[in-house]
């Protein structure tokens, strides 16, 4: 089975992926992760930022100035727009092949894709997961954790579906705004519905 786990931003994706991969002995992927490998020197990613931008986001030593193409898609929608437009073929095109593998093998394959709707890639999976967190928990969590501002955080949230729009597109939740022991027990309660059916 491939499975995708999406939400929105600090809505604890990464925290129900680990458990969900532990619980189905399963690769775990993680695009976003993928994708900053991909900005990387050597990779096919930097090489096309390079052809779309020139050395606009890079630092002098050929590396990502990270900082400067943050703020940038955060100020500019379609340099966010063209950013998008560079990694995520290249990210799905990846995720299918891993899929070829394990499926030759029966293994699962659990894919943690924030933009899941917002791209449409829930049609490559078998099963998507939405992890939810209303919206106002979701600013305390990310301030904390990352630092960002106020302004930033919207600015990410304004170029995502709504998580309470995303919660309709699926009839697998888990609810994260609890204890983290209500978390675990929704994702071991899922894990078998979803496989143990």
């Amino acid at each position: 089975m491939k499975i995708a786990i999406t939400g929105g931003l600090g809505s604890g994706k990464s925290t129900v992926s680990k458990i969900l991969a532990s619980y189905l002995q399963c690769e775990l992927v993680d695009t976003d992760q993928f994708c900053r490998q991909q900005l990387q020197p050597g990779f096919e990613g930097m090489e096309r930022l390079k052809e779309c931008f020139g050395n606009r986001f890079l630092c002098s030593d050929g590396t990502l100035d990270r900082q400067s193409l943050r703020r940038a898609t955060f100020e500019d929608h379609n340099i966010r727009s063209q950013l998008e437009d560079i990694l995520h073929p290249i990210a799905r095109k990846m995720v299918a092949t891993r899929w070829k593998e394990k499926k030759t093998s029966g293994e699962h394959l659990l894919v943690e894709v924030p933009l899941l709707y917002e791209v449409q890639w829930q049609v490559d999976f078998d099963e998507c997961i939405v992890v939810y967190t209303p919206e106002p928990s979701i600013y305390e969590r990310v301030r904390a954790r990352s630092g960002l501002s106020f302004k930033e955080i919207r600015s990410i949230l304004k170029a995502q579906i709504p998580i309470e729009k995303k919660r309709k597109y699926t009839r697998f939740i888990i609810d994260n705004s609890g204890t983290f022991v209500s978390t675990m027990l929704q994702t071991a309660y899922l894990f078998k519905r979803m496989v143990l059916r």
